[in-house]
Parts: structure tokens; sequence; C-alpha cells
């Protein structure tokens, strides 16, 4: 269990995408629950944006085939996912727990988390 200071730091990384594991890393260089949302969080935007990516071309594909409903459905879908993982995520870092989503985890192990 993290200290009540980490855990505002931890939420802070995860909470604000992009500027909060970067300021959180400037101001908690060497604690590791710190680093742990911090690098999550940033793998989990990778996750995202290149979700985002690979769900537009689909779309594309798609409407261009005359099936757009089923891209618009499935993009729908994956924003809803994307959601629910970041409120997870708000909730296991307040709690001061080290999560390890799949995929997101895994991502964070090869950018240097542990």
């Amino acid at each position: 269990m993290a200290a009540q200071e980490e855990k505002v730091y931890g939420l802070i990384a995860w909470l604000i995408p992009i500027v909060g594991p970067v300021v959180s890393l400037i101001l908690k260089p060497g604690v590791r629950y710190v680093k742990h949302w911090s690098i999550l969080s940033i793998s989990f935007l990778i996750v995202a944006i290149l979700g985002y990516a690979v769900i537009g071309i689909l779309d594309l594909i798609l409407s261009i085939i005359h099936l757009g409903l089923i891209g618009k459905v499935l993009t729908t879908l994956f924003a809803i996912l994307v959601l629910i993982v970041w409120v997870v995520g708000i909730l296991k870092a307040a709690e001061g727990e080290y999560w390890k989503p799949p995929l997101i985890y895994d991502i964070a192990l090869k950018l240097g988390l542990e």
C-alpha cells in the first residue's frame, strides 16, 4: 500500500494524460509507486492512440464498402472500453494498488517499468 502523498501523485499521473506522468516523475523521481502509475499512464495513452488509429482505418474501409454502421459501433465500443479502463485506473490509483492491466502493463515493462 502506498503512502497518501504517493497515492496523490500516482492519481495525478493516471488522471491527466501526458502532463500528469511528466509532472509526477519530475516531482517524485525516486518513488516506485509514482513511477508505476506514470509509465502505466503513458502506456495507456499509447494503447488508446494506436487502438483509435486501427479502429479509424477499419471504419474507413467499412465505410467504403457500405458497412459504415459496423465501424461506428466498433468505434463506440472501443471508446467505452477506454473509458472503463481509465475509470478503473483512477480507482486503483486512488486506493494505492499496483494495477497490472493486460497489454498496457506489457508496454509499460518495455518502457522501463520495474
